[in-house]
């Protein structure tokens, strides 16, 4: 018998608007768009888009609106960790757009450097690299 393996992961991010999280992650950490679900914002047709996938490099990314289901559910409650490399460029460049820097870039407790930011949901994105410890 084959030895059963993992083999992707799926994060999924709960948002108050589908359209200003795609904006947003595509213009402030450089994201593009592999799949939209609906069309139009909320309460323009029953179909509203409701849910996409972004990527950039290796990671992959969905975000899922907020429908007022359980409290996992609810834009603002998220976390997404992005392991980088060069994590300098990345806050220069996010800092360069005049985004207000959550989390100021740091030595952490465990081996890497990363700093934090707020998505226009509120959920929080944190940014990290590792480091020899």
């Amino acid at each position: 018998m084959e030895k059963a393996r993992f083999l992707k992961s799926a994060t999924v991010i709960p948002v108050d608007d589908i359209y200003d999280t795609v904006e947003w992650y595509q213009n402030v950490l450089g994201f593009a768009t592999n799949h939209l679900h609906g069309e139009g914002r909320k309460g323009e047709n029953k179909d509203f888009a409701n849910f996409a996938t972004l990527s950039r490099d290796n990671v992959s990314v969905s975000f899922i609106m907020d429908e007022g289901g359980p409290i996992w559910s609810r834009a603002g409650t998220g976390y997404l960790n992005l392991t980088v490399s060069n994590v300098e460029t990345i806050y220069a460049q996010v800092k360069a757009k005049g985004l207000t820097i959550a989390r100021e870039l740091k030595k952490e407790n465990w081996p890497a450097r990363g700093f934090s930011i707020n998505d226009p949901s509120g959920n929080e994105v944190h940014i990290e690299e590792e480091i020899e410890s």
